[in-house]
């Protein structure tokens, strides 16, 4: 008899193949399994089943009475593209030998959806144990298959991913048609994306509106500010002149010996900041970068919310330090000289849930003999950077406050000097040099010869960079002014670390939003859409709530039925308000290519079609791109001519039969539907038309 593995992608099942002895290649059809010592080890190839479409459940019309589209049940379907491996997959379920089956998925909320649904999707009975590891080095699988977890032990885990799946189908699809079809553009709404997409664009709507403010601050020669500042050089001028070549008395001279503390571990968000920040890696980058890596068996899982290790992996931590010698060995032998600095702020059980912080392993040591890209170097040598940094000694200096009196008026300055640089010495950006010194005494004095009126500006809030983005989304309790509410989400944030490098590349592959160097900035047409939707479809404390009982299914506390059953109600009050309203601005993604024959508005250009301005409800003109007639998009160009004259020569078109053509067309409007109709033939040899 067999134990059947399955694992979520190629090369990880070939590590477990390794490392459980399964060593014979089984072809089946274009694809294979592994198989022996009593394993079949094989792989899903990420998602092989999925909800489908609204086609799958009957709904091909994307029409507004066809809203909301909210499934009584809601099905399992093949993802197109994989059937041979979901062939073979079935076989091996069905397999009279197979007694059990090993779930070694990535040990998360997805790798629990996509075991999960191939199961449910064969209809299997069949006994299920759970592979629960962090890290793909042959120790930790040989430990994780001695450990098997009971499938039951992770059902919550599942129960709250499909929720969440099912949760994002819903708004998702019918929010994504309904703004759509009223706005004649291809949009993507999202439970995440669309709050997100918010948060950006009140942004930059708040750096826009902001009115820059002139102020003065006076100095003295040795840098101390005068505690007041001025609305006017003449009344900054006017005190220097009274201080100037005046004797300055030392009133205040306190000092204080202080410490910063060595940074937390990486977690997969503070892991994708720190690439933003010092390589401008984006977080999708960052993301697969590591997810390689951790293939590579030189990281540890990546998609991680915690910064902290177990108590039981002390003995671990040792052992990578000592091989990554070869790393830095001054550094590694200096460490281990002062002893690793492992304490709670490196091991706390209770901030571990799923998976700990991001680590070497302790392979480690052949990191100079694995070919890595340019990407995977960023990111392997950031996680060892921080994973040495915490283990050293805090960063220790003294902080002089002084303050100093002239004609009145005070002066004020704070210094520092190093005393021991600590995880400082290595951390990106660091330059001791430039700490200022300066010692005084209190009482000391001296002439203030030198002052100088330094004219700042107030300055704006700062546009999102995808470090401080994701920032935002992990914290969206900053946001929140709700104080109950705002204490139910923190620690909570908008979407998953997996799932956050997806939601900014779908806001981005819209054209909601734009990279601009290191920003993130909102487009015209991302605003206007945004600003176009009502709160309940865009509201971050919404979500914020919804992700708060996600976290509840999960941990068992809560059911899918009551956060579904909010999102249902929320849904169903959108598409009425919608359907209803009659002052929805229609965002314009593109230029104007005419006026609208039935109204005289603009016509826009968006993804889908030619529309016009007014929408659908108000006016409902629109020529869709995509033509049949034809055999090929329609142009701007061509549509632009067929407004102004009534006709439009059309060439390099393809019939039905794949012949090619060239015509004369002109507009037919029937009042509910837009056409175009042929004229006549045109032969550009002959120069004829007939």
């Amino acid at each position: 008899m067999f134990r059947l593995i399955l694992a979520e992608k190629p090369s990880v099942s070939a590590s477990i193949a390794y490392c459980v002895g399964a060593t014979d290649k089984i072809k089946s059809g274009d694809t294979f399994y592994r198989q022996g010592n009593g394993y079949i080890v094989t792989s899903a190839l990420g998602h092989l089943i999925g909800l489908g479409m609204p086609e799958d459940y009957g709904v091909d019309r994307w029409e507004l009475d066809t809203l909301p589209i909210i499934p009584d049940k809601f099905r399992l379907v093949p993802i197109k593209g994989h059937d041979g491996q979901l062939k073979m997959l079935k076989e091996l379920f069905a397999r009279d030998d197979v007694a059990e089956i090993i779930n070694a998925c990535d040990a998360g909320r997805e790798g629990e959806c996509i075991f999960g649904y191939i199961y449910k999707y064969f209809n299997c009975k069949k006994p299920v144990k759970r592979l629960w590891i962090s890290s793909l080095t042959d120790e930790s699988i040989k430990q994780g298959m001695n450990n098997l977890l009971d499938c039951k032990d992770k059902a919550s885990l599942f129960k709250a991913g499909i929720t969440r799946a099912e949760a994002d189908w819903i708004l998702g699809i019918s929010l994504s048609r309904l703004y759509s079809i009223l706005d004649n553009s291809k949009h993507r709404v999202g439970r995440v994306k669309t709050p997100v997409l918010n948060i950006i664009a009140k942004r930059d709507e708040a750096i826009e509106s902001f009115v820059k403010k002139t102020y003065f601050k006076l100095l003295l020669a040795n840098g101390a500010e005068c505690e007041k500042t001025f609305d006017t050089m003449a009344q900054a001028q006017a005190v220097m002149d009274k201080c100037k070549g005046k004797p300055v008395t030392v009133t205040s001279a306190k000092s204080e010996r202080k410490k910063e503390n060595r940074p937390l571990l990486h977690s997969l968000t503070s892991l994708q900041q720190e690439a933003n920040e010092v390589y401008g890696m984006t977080a999708a980058e960052t993301l697969n970068a590591a997810q390689s890596l951790y293939e590579k068996k030189l990281l540890t899982y990546p998609r991680t919310d915690s910064n902290y290790l177990t108590e039981d992996m002390i003995p671990l931590v040792e052992s990578i330090v000592k091989c990554l010698s070869g790393y830095d060995e001054e550094r590694i032998t200096k460490l281990q000289d002062q002893r690793l600095n492992i304490d709670s702020r490196i091991i706390d059980n209770s901030k571990v849930t799923d998976h700990h912080a991001i680590i070497p392993t302790n392979l480690i040591g052949r990191l100079e003999s694995e070919p890595l890209t340019e990407t995977e170097n960023n990111i392997i040598n950031l996680v060892i950077n921080r994973f040495l940094c915490a283990l050293d000694s805090p960063y220790t200096y003294i902080e002089y406050r002084y303050e100093f009196a002239v004609c009145g008026e005070i002066f004020k300055l704070t210094v520092k000097t190093s005393l021991e640089l600590g995880w400082r010495r290595y951390s990106k950006g660091w330059d001791d040099e430039t700490v200022r010194r300066y010692v005084c005494a209190e009482n000391d004095t001296f002439t203030a010869d030198e002052l100088t009126i330094k004219e700042c500006e107030t300055a704006p809030p700062k546009r999102f960079t995808e470090s401080s983005l994701l920032a935002v989304m992990e914290n969206i309790d900053r946001l929140i002014d709700d104080k109950e509410l705002k204490g139910y989400v923190k620690g909570r944030g908008l979407g998953t670390p997996a799932t956050r490098a997806a939601i900014i590349e779908e806001l981005i592959s819209s054209g909601y939003i734009k990279r601009y160097k290191k920003q993130i900035i909102s487009t015209d047409y991302g605003r206007d859409f945004v600003d176009s939707l009502p709160d309940r479809v865009k509201s971050a404390e919404l979500t914020a709530h919804w992700e708060r009982m996600l976290s509840e299914i999960e941990k068992g506390n809560a059911a899918p039925e009551t956060l579904l059953g909010e999102i249902c109600d929320n849904l169903r009050e959108t598409v009425s308000y919608e359907k209803s309203r009659n002052d929805r601005p229609m965002p314009a993604r593109k230029t104007v290519v005419g006026k609208c024959p039935r109204c005289g508005s603009p016509v826009i250009e968006n993804s889908m079609a030619f529309s016009c301005s007014k929408g659908k409800i108000k006016c409902g003109f629109c020529i869709f791109k995509k033509s049949k007639l034809i055999g090929r998009n329609y142009t701007a160009g061509e549509i632009s001519e067929l407004l102004t004259f009534g006709r439009v020569t059309l060439n390099n078109c393809t019939s039905s039969k794949g012949n090619k053509y060239n015509a004369v067309f002109s507009l037919e409007d029937t009042g509910k539907y837009v056409n175009l109709r042929m004229e006549e033939f045109v032969d550009k040899k002959k120069k004829r038309r007939y």
